[in-house]
């Protein structure tokens, strides 16, 4: 198992060589030039290939959230969506990631802080809805076929809009979509808002896990807050994922203002 931390375009190299002395293996970065400055994502790109080149970091990569939505039935926001997040694999191919965070999400622009779970039930797949999740299958099987270099994980989501927040709705997509390079990104914190135990997911979906996202909350906002800042049990999942032998990387998806912290978390899961 691997860690890695969040870096993102406001970070600097210093910030990267302290998180890796403090303990991680790597880093979680984001793809998605046009959602950004391109001055400033031109300099994220020059630390992240001296990251690689000098300090030998491993990374993920998150494709880009905002406005993406490909499963619409717009065709020109669904193939602007795709190309965005073919964007995004051919960063991560440039920079070796070892796994692509992917959300299959309407792509509203925002949402509300809110409580959210169980009791409030997925839209149900019908009427306008049934073409809505063939784009989307089609969309990641198209992109799948694009890189069958790369792992493309498909997050469970966490807003009572969205589709795809319980196991058995991951378990059924990604069934649909039939692709041996398409797995999941388990996300610890969406999963308790989503009214549902990390367990429950590790115990439907291991095989197809690739990739974990690890942050906090109070169980009832999307928080990604610190690890022990919210009620979470986050050593009991580790735990979890280390009796099955999981093989892949463990995302701190939360901001430090001090990345010799990471030191603290990783003491914890020794």
């Amino acid at each position: 198992m691997r860690y890695h931390g969040w870096f993102k375009p406001q970070h600097d190299f210093e910030y990267a060589v302290q998180a890796l002395e403090a303990g991680l293996h790597g880093f979680e970065v984001v793809g998605g030039e046009s959602h950004y400055d391109p001055e400033q994502f031109k300099v994220y790109r020059e630390n992240i290939k001296r990251i690689k080149e000098e300090l030998e970091a491993t990374f993920t990569l998150h494709a880009p959230i905002t406005d993406i939505n490909l499963g619409s039935i717009n065709r020109r926001i669904r193939e602007a969506s795709v190309q965005d997040v073919k964007a995004a694999l051919e960063m991560a191919r440039e920079i070796g990631a070892s796994a692509v965070a992917v959300h299959a999400s309407p792509g509203i622009l925002a949402m509300p802080g809110g409580k959210w779970s169980k009791e409030t039930a997925s839209p149900t797949i019908r009427d306008e809805l049934v073409p809505q999740e063939e784009f989307l299958v089609r969309s990641i099987k198209d992109l799948a076929d694009l890189a069958p270099d790369l792992l493309i994980c498909l997050e469970n989501l966490v807003y009572p809009h969205e589709l795809y927040r319980s196991p058995e709705e991951l378990k059924r997509l990604l069934g649909k979509v039939n692709r041996s390079n398409v797995g999941m990104t388990l996300d610890v914190g969406h999963a308790v808002v989503s009214g549902y135990q990390p367990s429950e997911f590790i115990n439907l979906l291991f095989d197809e896990i690739f990739h974990v996202h690890l942050h906090d909350n109070s169980g009832s906002v999307d928080e990604h807050l610190p690890l022990g800042q919210g009620t979470i049990d986050y050593v009991h999942v580790i735990q979890s994922l280390k009796q099955l032998d999981y093989q892949g990387v463990v995302t701190f998806e939360f901001s430090l203002e001090d990345p010799n912290s990471y030191r603290d978390y990783l003491y914890k899961f020794s």
